[in-house]
C-alpha cells in the first residue's frame, strides 16, 4: 500500500516572494492570462507562482519581473530575497519599533486565518490606538512629522484591513497596561479601547496576572496559522523581525502559549479586570 504523499505548504519566502509578484503584475494593470502568454508559461504556472505553491527555477523571477514592468531595485531586491536560503529563518530589517511596511508581515497578516500574540511590555500593534501609537515610535525615536504621521496612518489602515484573520487571540501582560492610568489620558483610553474590542466576535483578549510565572518573560511573539500554510512565529526585536518556521521553533512557542493560557484570566475575568480599572480612574478624575 502506498504512502500518502504529504503536500507540499508553502513557506513564509515563497508566500512573500509570490505576493510581491502578483504586486507589481496588477500595478501594470496586467491580468495573469496576459502574463501566462507573454511567457508562454500556462496560466496554472502563473496562480501557483504566485500563490507560492510552485518552487522557482533559476532566472523565472527576473523574467517574471521584467516582463511585470517591475523597477530595478525591486528586480534587485526580489532576485535577491528569491537567492534567501529557505531554511526555516527569515530575518527582515525594518525602523525601529515600525516593522508594518514588511511584505512578508502583510502576507502573514492578511492570509492567515488565526494569530495568537502575547504581548508582555506593550499593547500589540492590532490593538493600539492613534495616540499610544503615535507616543510609541515617538519613544523609538521617530520624530513629529509627515513621516511620523504616515507611520501611524499605515498602522492604524492595517487593523481596519478586510482581509485580516478571522480570530486574533491576544495574551496581555498586566504590565502592558500602565500603572499611572489615574493620570494619563492615553493609557485609559487605550484600555478603553482593548474593552470594547474585547466584546467583538474575531477577538480574543486575556488577561495575564502579574504574579503568573510570565513575569520574568519579557520577549513577546506571535504565531501566525493557516491550515494551506506552515505556521509562522513571529518575533519583533527592536530593529528588525525574525521569522521561524521549523517544527522545534513551532512546537515550543505554542507549548509556551499552553503555559500562558493556563495561567491567564478568561476573556469575560480580563473585561471586568478592565471595567474595575477604569472604574477606578473614573472616581479618581471626578
Amino acid at each position: 500500500m502506498k504512502s500518502k504523499k504529504t503536500p507540499h505548504l508553502p513557506t513564509a519566502k515563497q508566500r512573500e516572494l509570490g505576493a510581491e509578484l502578483r504586486r507589481i503584475r496588477m500595478r501594470a494593470g496586467y491580468l495573469a492570462t496576459d502574463m501566462s502568454r507573454m511567457l508562454g508559461w500556462p496560466a496554472s504556472t502563473i496562480s501557483r507562482l504566485e500563490s507560492g505553491l510552485r518552487n522557482y527555477q533559476a532566472g523565472d523571477i527576473a523574467v517574471y519581473l521584467a516582463r511585470a514592468k517591475a523597477t530595478p531595485r525591486e528586480l534587485d531586491e526580489l532576485v535577491a530575497l528569491d537567492r534567501r536560503p529557505d531554511d526555516g529563518y527569515q530575518v527582515r530589517s525594518h525602523p525601529a519599533g515600525f516593522p508594518d511596511d514588511l511584505s512578508l508581515i502583510n502576507v502573514l497578516y492578511t492570509g492567515s486565518q488565526s494569530i495568537t500574540t502575547y504581548a508582555p511590555v506593550d499593547i500589540p500593534r492590532q490593538l493600539q490606538i492613534e495616540p499610544y501609537i503615535r507616543e510609541a515610535l515617538t519613544k523609538n525615536g521617530h520624530k513629529d512629522g509627515p513621516a511620523l504621521d504616515t507611520a501611524v496612518q499605515t498602522r492604524l489602515a492595517g487593523q481596519t484591513d478586510i482581509r485580516k484573520p478571522s480570530l486574533a487571540t491576544f495574551y496581555l501582560h498586566e504590565t502592558t497596561f500602565c500603572t499611572d492610568s489615574h493620570s494619563s489620558p492615553i493609557a485609559y483610553e487605550q484600555m478603553l479601547h482593548v474593552l470594547i474590542v474585547s466584546s467583538l466576535p474575531s477577538y480574543r483578549i486575556h488577561l495575564v496576572p502579574a504574579n503568573s510565572p510570565f513575569t520574568e518573560n519579557r520577549t513577546g511573539f506571535t504565531i501566525y496559522k493557516n491550515e494551506h500554510y506552515r505556521p509562522v512565529v513571529h518575533l519583533q526585536q527592536p530593529t528588525t523581525s525574525l521569522f521561524l518556521e521549523c517544527n522545534y521553533e513551532i512546537s515550543f512557542y505554542t507549548q509556551q502559549l499552553e503555559r500562558i493560557a493556563d495561567e491567564a484570566l478568561t476573556c469575560q475575568q480580563t473585561r471586568d479586570w478592565l471595567s474595575r480599572k477604569l472604574t477606578e480612574h473614573e472616581r479618581h478624575t471626578a
